[in-house]
């Protein structure tokens, strides 16, 4: 009898006993065990699934805000070629109405030719020259327009590896850049930055494509961001009361990357905004008022980067760009 489980049923009819050998006892006891084992491996299975669409549908916004972003810089550049297509349908217009015009005027030449005695060149004629001339002006024509689209195309690559404009919505410079007196310590110290005063809370925006090499709290900066740009340029933020972006990310122009605060060594919420270059502090006042309108005055307003240098990288950018178009285009023909 040790051997067996006595099971004892009651109710008011009396009691009813049911004997268990103990090896099934113990596969009941198994049974339930394994069930358990397997209700808590399935819960952590469909957990971890959970966790993977929950990433997966992160990565998809993700790439939903990047083809977008690369859709509006397609509409631009569709833009920017139908114009290129308008003036070279007008230039075209022009010469076949200056072509007219000089077969007319050939004409009379002949005339005048004929009545002095003297003979057109027989082995020019004049649809010849006419030809020739088509063809000087067409190639002339479209080395213009390759050499304005290279204008075009630089000037994208320029305003979008170099910071420029406004990286928030401010409402006034509360510090310049220089020499001051410092607001806490009293005592006259070198700002490397502008401060520029806004609301707590402020979006702050990349004013160029660049890799964010540094997000969190540093001393006196309080929460600290710093991006590194093209060509040797990185830009500061301090004072942020919170990120939009972490270390490793990559921004594009205008991207969200902070919001304005006041922690760290400040008297309000205000940014913290510097230049750099080279490891050099620039003043960043004139990169703030720099764009499309005025591109080439930032050599005259800011002498200490080599702007020519730039500029000689860029177009090599673009012919390196240009041959690689052209190689895929002999290949697949």
């Amino acid at each position: 009898m040790k051997n067996r489980l006595i099971i004892t049923i009651s109710d008011i009819n009396g009691s009813i006993q049911y004997s268990v050998h103990e090896i099934i006892k113990k596969i009941i006891v198994g049974v339930i065990l394994l069930l358990i084992t397997i209700a808590f491996a399935t819960y952590l299975y469909i957990n971890f699934l959970n966790n993977k669409v929950t990433k997966l549908n992160s990565q998809k916004v993700e790439f939903q805000n990047e083809i977008i972003v690369l859709e509006e810089k397609s509409a631009t550049y569709k833009h920017k070629n139908d114009i290129l297509e308008k003036q070279n349908l007008q230039l075209t217009h022009l010469i076949q109405e200056n072509s007219d015009k000089l077969a007319s005027v050939n004409e009379k030449l002949q005339e005048v030719e004929e009545m002095i005695g003297y003979g057109p060149d027989l082995n020019a004629s004049f649809q010849a020259r006419l030809e020739e001339e088509r063809e000087e002006t067409a190639q002339s024509l479209k080395e213009k327009l390759v050499d304005f689209q290279i204008q075009t195309i630089q000037k994208v690559l320029f305003l979008n590896s170099i910071p420029n404009g406004k990286p928030l919505d401010y409402k006034r410079i509360s510090s310049t850049y220089g020499y001051r007196t410092h607001p806490i310590t009293k005592r006259n110290s070198f700002h490397p930055a502008l401060d520029l005063k806004a609301r707590k809370g402020t979006p702050v925006y990349a004013p160029a494509n660049g890799v964010v090499v540094y997000a969190k709290r540093k001393g006196a900066y309080g929460n600290f961001l710093l991006l590194a740009h093209s060509f040797g340029f990185k830009t500061a933020y301090g004072h942020l009361s919170g990120f939009a972006v972490k270390s490793g990310d990559y921004v594009n122009k205008g991207d969200l990357i902070a919001y304005v605060g006041s922690t760290g060594r400040s008297t309000g919420p205000h940014l913290h905004y510097e230049i750099r270059y080279l490891e050099k502090w620039l003043n960043p006042k004139p990169f703030i008022s720099w764009d499309e309108e005025n591109i080439y005055s930032i050599s005259e307003d800011v002498p200490r980067v080599k702007w020519k240098s730039i500029l000689g990288q860029i177009e090599k950018i673009i012919n390196l760009s240009n041959e690689q178009k052209d190689l895929n285009g002999t290949v697949s023909s």
